[in-house]
C-alpha cells in the first residue's frame, strides 16, 4: 500500500514537473520572439487605463439604447443614481 502511494506521489510530481517545464520552455521561446520581432507594447494595451468603471468615454456617447426588460430596468436605476449624484 505503501509502495503504490509512493508511486502516485511520484507520478505526480513528475507529472507537475513536465507542465512545469513545457511552460518555462514556451515563456523562454515567446520572448526571444519578442526580442527578435523588436516587439513593442500598442498604444491602446495601456496598464494604467481603468480596467472597469461606470463613466461612459467621449468617443461612446451614442450608445444603443436598452432592449428588453432588464436593459430597461438597468436603464432607469443608472439614470436615478446619476439624478442623486448630481442633486
Amino acid at each position: 500500500m505503501l509502495a503504490v502511494v509512493a508511486l502516485v506521489i511520484a507520478l505526480a510530481i513528475a507529472f507537475a514537473a513536465g507542465y512545469f517545464t513545457r511552460d518555462f520552455v514556451s515563456r523562454k521561446r515567446r520572448a526571444e520572439a519578442r526580442r527578435w520581432r523588436e516587439y513593442t507594447v500598442p498604444g491602446w494595451l495601456r496598464a494604467a487605463a481603468p480596467a472597469n468603471t461606470n463613466e461612459v468615454a467621449a468617443g461612446n456617447a451614442a450608445l444603443p439604447p436598452a432592449t428588453g426588460e432588464l436593459g430597461q430596468m438597468l436603464d432607469r436605476w443608472e439614470s436615478r443614481a446619476r439624478s442623486r449624484r448630481a442633486s
